[in-house]
């Protein structure tokens, strides 16, 4: 065997023991690192989800029902955690009557059921105003809400 074969093998023996070495201690080391993450990220869907299940009753009824109050609660801790934020977003079409803001309600929580949403300037000259409470991720260039709503068109 020559020298060259020699030292390819061992350094190859040497690579192997030591991943086999380092590799359970970096595998657990991001394990503890992830591990929390994931399990918050599960929490703040849990609690997301369970704001919208209660939405439709908690926007019914007065201030000191249960529903309400559980509503407000979850809405207040995802919104001090950053997990859902409210966003003013303009329509780019103004809605041609009182009748299509109904439609885009009934458009907008077939969608996206439970999440809270309101219109603005409905009867203004310029596009509507919708004020969204919703996750972030629902947010931006690839978010769905947004899209809907950037993407709307009453005539439909």
């Amino acid at each position: 065997m020559s020298t060259r074969s020699k030292l390819i093998l061992f350094a190859s023996v040497a690579a192997i023991a030591l991943g086999v070495f380092f590799l359970p201690r970096l595998a657990r080391r991001i394990d503890s690192a992830v591990d929390p993450l994931w399990e918050r990220a599960a929490a703040n869907e849990a609690q997301y989800r369970a704001m919208t299940n209660a939405f439709p009753i908690a926007s019914e009824v007065v201030a000191d029902h249960p529903t309400r109050r559980l509503y407000e609660k979850h809405k207040a801790a995802l919104l001090e955690s950053g997990y859902i934020e409210t966003r003013e977003l303009r329509m780019r079409q103004k809605l041609p009557s009182g009748r299509s803001a109904n439609t885009f309600f009934w458009d907008f929580y077939s969608r996206f059921p439970g999440v809270e949403v309101t219109v603005r300037g409905v009867k203004s000259d310029q596009p509507p105003v919708v004020v969204v409470t919703a996750r972030k991720s629902d947010f931006g260039t690839l978010g769905a809400i947004e899209q809907f709503i950037s993407h709307y068109d009453p005539r439909k």
